[in-house]
């Protein structure tokens, strides 16, 4: 497995006798493999990382950086460390009953959600993948969502763009460098294999606007579905509509759920895929009563907790009953401090808020997540997931009894003039390109579903990764339109004028690049070249575009490449909703030698030799 791997990228382990894993009616290795996510056994986070040989830092390895002054875009305010954080990731097939119901699933070293990766801002980090996935086996990738990757672009982990796919029983090390900080996660973007399991946080420690005493860490918000993802998927490209998007079976906090089991989401005649030609022995199995996720917090201190959205389809909406959320960050993007009831994210992306542990009414609480709004939102069949929160002391065998405090079902960012960045940066105004964007939803030639971007599908070619083939001056591709790539030349700034002609609202992620939301607007409007905030629009790296709405997003072209701009739905991706912009290509970096043959050679010869099995988009 290569070098002994210490202190990162492996479950930790709590102090003796200091908590329990769940034992029944499930064993946490039965619901959740080797996680410790949404147990009393996680230990909470530092402020940051010792260096590589565990030598504390006298103080902030960032020194006096701060939110308000230091602009992470710009690589003179970056803290570069020359430290590296190793991290090693295996990913096999399995099964596991995170709520409950017993199904087919592919994890990151043999567990659900995976182990976190973490590291300080300004350090380097270098994770080997193994794609063990069998029987059947697949390719797969993984990308680092939020990374700018500038200087990296080939390690951005999108099959058929910065690399081939990691063929089936071989490896490949990513080296990225971390140059924002915050919160985010990694996942597969291989075909929907993410919405299988194949997930996990990532915290890049760095300086906070206001003062916190504890670092919960992740709390990763999901829906979840009860029959594996390359069933999913074939519905979500087929010829009937009620199934676009398919609706989700259950909730998850950390990884954990609880379903009633008197009501089954499929009948035991029900024939399921793991691939085309491979059956999942698909019978229900579910046992009532599944630990939910536990959380503990200390009286009177303020904790941080860092909520990404890691589900397939729907927006979560997040509370504490009892507890206001202070929000410090919205993606990578620190903001300036407000408080809110409850928190909208729709897929991928992340909030970072602080809650103050002082209601004294009880001691303890329940944390609630819901997928509201039916499947305009990516509504699921679970109406919310909750998960316990104990002050220090409280007996943590009896569940909180509080009730809900807020229930919004607006499926929406917070309003523009709400929130804005800690580090101002204006938009530049003077010659910006705008590109306007189209998404809809059609019916193509053989009778199936697919979705569109200015009246073209996206689909993959794991062979032929774009940004190789931009490196090498190649920018246009008339005779293969399905690969959405287009050019946006040299211009200094670009606007992504999207119009949604389509009933369902879509968070779209820009890679490699952090976004300025400049407005949004509703039916029968059109953007007016006006922002809401135009000294300091709201950044982040995915926007939910309203339902038959429209966004209007600008971002400075200042990291040449070829960057994926999608909807963040893995059905809809699948579908088709992705184009890849083109950005400088005369000024791509020097792709090192070898790069492209580390992962293409193996995968052309797997293909080669092998029928690949993709029925979808791809990635």
């Amino acid at each position: 497995m290569g070098r002994e791997l210490i202190g990162y990228g492996s479950p930790p382990s709590g102090p003796p006798g200091a908590c329990s894993l769940p034992s029944s009616p499930l064993t946490n290795e039965e619901q959740v493999g080797n996680s410790l996510w949404g147990t009393t056994c996680q230990p909470t986070f530092p402020k940051w990382l010792p260096d590589e040989h565990g030598r504390e830092y006298e103080q902030a390895p960032w020194g006096n950086r701060n939110p308000k002054t230091s602009d992470p875009s710009n690589d003179a305010d970056i803290p570069y460390s020359n430290v590296t954080r190793y991290y090693e990731f295996t990913i096999t097939r399995g099964s596991i009953s995170a709520d409950g119901v017993l199904r087919d699933v592919m994890l990151v070293n043999n567990q659900f959600p995976g182990p976190a990766i973490e590291a300080n801002w300004g350090d380097m980090i270098e994770i080997t993948v193994h794609n063990n996935i069998s029987y059947p086996v697949e390719g797969t990738s993984i990308h680092w969502h939020g990374f700018l990757q500038r200087g990296s672009n080939w390690f951005d982990g999108v099959p058929s763009v910065s690399q081939c796919p990691i063929a089936p029983f071989h490896s490949y090390t990513y080296r990225i460098p971390a140059q924002l900080y915050g919160s985010s996660w990694y996942h597969a973007h291989y075909s929907a294999q993410y919405t299988a399991g194949i997930v996990g946080p990532i915290i890049v420690y760095g300086p906070s606007q206001q003062s916190y005493d504890i670092d919960i860490g992740p709390v990763l918000l999901s829906d979840w579905y009860h029959i594996p993802y390359f069933s999913i998927v074939s519905d979500a490209v087929g010829t009937d509509l009620s199934e676009i998007p398919p609706t989700s079976d259950s909730l998850l906090i950390n990884g954990r759920g609880r379903f009633d089991c008197s009501k089954p989401s499929y009948g035991n005649e029900t024939t399921e895929l793991l691939a085309s030609h491979v059956s999942a022995n698909l019978t229900w199995t579910c046992k009532d009563g599944a630990e939910l996720s536990k959380f503990v917090f200390q009286p009177g201190k303020t904790h941080r907790l860092r909520l990404m959205n890691v589900g397939a389809d729907g927006i979560q909406k997040f509370t504490i009953d009892g507890h206001q959320l202070t929000v410090i960050a919205y993606d990578y993007v620190p903001t300036t401090p407000h408080t809110a009831d409850f928190v909208t994210l729709g897929v991928g992306q992340r909030a970072d808020v602080l809650v103050t542990a002082n209601n004294y009414t009880t001691n303890s609480f329940w944390m609630r997540s819901s997928a509201p709004g039916g499947a305009a939102c990516g509504g699921s069949n679970m109406g919310e997931v909750m998960a316990a929160i104990y002050y220090e002391g409280a007996d943590t065998t009896v569940e909180p009894t509080t009730l809900r405090g807020s229930n919004d079902t607006v499926c929406e960012n917070a309003p523009l003039n709400t929130t804005e960045p800690e580090y101002t940066i204006t938009p530049t105004p003077e010659g910006a390109y705008v590109f306007d964007i189209t998404l809809s939803l059609v019916l193509n030639s053989t009778g199936n579903y697919e979705w569109r971007m200015n009246d073209q599908t996206f689909r993959a070619n794991f062979n032929y990764p774009s940004l190789m083939l931009a490196a090498e001056g190649n920018t246009s591709f008339p005779d293969d339109p399905q690969w959405q790539i287009h050019n946006m030349g040299s211009n200094k700034s670009v606007v992504l004028n999207v119009t949604n002609l389509t009933p369902f609202a879509h968070p779209f992620h820009l890679h490699g690049h952090n976004f300025h939301v400049l407005n949004t607007g509703y039916n029968g409007t059109v953007w007016d070249g006006t922002a809401v905030n135009p000294k300091n629009p709201m950044r982040r790296d995915v926007q939910i575009i309203p339902q038959a709405g429209w966004a209007a997003l600008s971002f400075e072209s200042d990291n040449p490449g070829v960057w994926p701009f999608h909807c963040h739905v893995a059905w809809h991706l699948s579908g088709g909703l992705a184009m890849n912009l083109v950005t400088h290509a005369d000024q791509i970096p020097s792709i090192p030698s070898g790069t492209k043959a580390d992962t293409c050679t193996d995968w052309d010869y797997y293909s080669n030799n092998n029928v690949v099995d993709q029925i979808d988009a791809g990635s």
